[in-house]
């Protein structure tokens, strides 16, 4: 029995089915499935499972000819999976006629030695323009009438495809850290992510809006495993409402990336380090702050400022700080994804945020502190009523999360909350992480306040 996961890489031209086919194997809804031809561009992986069997399912840019750069770096990738993959589907659109490009990939596919299942899709159409018997004259043996829509054929697909594949039983796995790159569009994540992979997993281009999916990347930092998510990148809401192809795809993309940021543990928010910050940047941390996720702010592209005496760190860095006051607690860090500036630093810090994250205090040292804390500051009245605080108890971790019980819990200003965060944090080392503090009654229920 092999312990490495064996790979079935998807390939088609667009518009095949691809993705469609991709969600039902891995009964996600990761990849965006369109009507409009190559939505998907990077590589797609999920692990799948079928009669007790796991394999790694890989959905692929429509295969094309290379006539602009993204398409030609798209058609690298797939040759590149093609290499790692032991066994591939090729899936053709039923409903259409067989073209050039069928015939162009299909010799790819014959020369590549793997065992390639021919599968015609949305073969649940009544009508269909071009019988199945043109498409045998692709020379493939294994062939397969499916509609992966609705999973008519997938079973039979999938029994055919384990029998030549090595033998891999579902196991269960540590839980990976999850790492989220944010940053509006063009910022450099996925620039980033081929860096600290070392290798290319995904497209780079000048052009915005080029990652569209969610991308998951298996990686390994200091004998740690990480899922970085590579996200597409985030825009105005008000620009993402226009009509458009762009704008269709653009809001399914969005919607993806907000729930790659709920199941985050970790977010890298990317700023252009070659460019002022701006309203967008501040959004999507103000995003980050409000969803209470650990965050790490990583400066990009610190290479192309060439004055690094008027242009200096520290410079930058009071100008963000001056900025970015409302999550003065998330670190900054430097990088350049082309000469490796700092990127073993990120690595060893999205580790040190991570371990902080499960940071709990007794309720005995708790309350301790909140008595020190107190007699330097206690809470103010406010209208001629001044809370008073009974005790404290950690209630979460992930972020640390804490409950003070406490007279008139309504009454708690903000500047309270905000003095015992920064003295937690000048105790303890909790930068990158943070913290919430809510406020109850300790005899009624209808005056507790987050």
């Amino acid at each position: 029995m092999s312990t490495k996961i064996p790979q079935v890489l998807l390939v088609g031209l667009p518009n095949s089915g691809k993705s469609t086919l991709f969600n039902r194997l891995t009964h996600s809804s990761a990849a965006i499935t369109s009507i409009h031809p190559n939505t998907t561009r990077d590589t797609n992986k999920a692990q799948a499972r079928f009669d007790d069997r796991a394999f790694l399912v890989v959905d692929s840019a429509g295969y094309t000819k290379p006539n602009e750069p993204i398409i030609a770096e798209a058609m690298e990738l797939l040759s590149a999976e093609l290499k790692k993959s032991q066994a591939v589907i090729f899936l053709v659109d039923g409903t259409t006629s067989l073209t050039q490009t069928d015939r162009d990939l299909a010799k790819i596919l014959h020369k590549s030695g793997l065992p390639v299942f021919f599968a015609i899709n949305k073969s649940d159409r009544k009508k269909l323009l071009q019988p199945s018997s043109e498409f045998l004259k692709l020379g493939f043996h294994n062939n397969y009438a499916i509609a992966a829509i609705d999973g008519q054929g997938i079973d039979e697909l999938l029994g055919e495809v384990l029998k030549v594949i090595p033998v891999a039983k579902p196991t269960k796995i540590a839980e990976p850290i999850r790492v989220a790159l944010l940053g509006r569009p063009n910022v450099g994540k996925s620039s980033l992510l081929n860096a600290l992979a070392g290798e290319k997993l995904a497209i780079e281009s000048e052009t915005a809006h080029t990652t569209r999916d969610t991308n998951r990347f298996g990686l390994n930092f200091f004998g740690k495993q990480i899922e970085i998510i590579d996200t597409a990148g985030l825009r105005r809401p008000g620009k993402i409402g226009r009509k458009g192809v762009g704008s269709e795809i653009e809001f399914y993309s969005s919607v993806r990336t907000k729930k790659a940021i709920e199941s985050a543990d970790i977010c890298l928010a990317l700023v252009d380090g070659s460019e002022p910050l701006t309203s967008q940047d501040q959004r999507i941390l103000g995003l980050l702050k409000d969803e209470h996720k650990a965050c790490i702010i990583v400066v990009t592209k610190w290479d192309d400022i060439e004055d690094k005496d008027s242009h200096s760190m520290a410079e930058y860095t009071e100008v963000l700080r001056s900025k970015l006051q409302y999550i003065y607690w998330a670190p900054l860090i430097f990088t350049s994804a082309k000469t490796g500036q700092n990127l073993e630093d990120l690595k060893k810090l999205i580790l040190e945020v991570y371990n902080r994250l499960d940071f709990s205090l007794s309720t005995s040292k708790l309350n301790r502190f909140i008595e020190d804390a107190n007699a330097i500051n206690p809470p103010s009245a406010v209208k001629t009523r001044r809370p008073k605080v009974n005790y404290a108890t950690q209630t979460g971790t992930r972020p640390p999360k804490f409950t003070i019980f406490c007279t008139h819990p309504r009454q708690m200003h903000w500047s309270y909350t905000r003095f015992l965060q920064n003295r937690l944090r000048e105790n303890y080392e909790l930068s990158g992480v943070p913290i919430i503090i809510e406020y109850r009654s300790k005899y009624t229920e209808e005056n507790n306040r987050n």
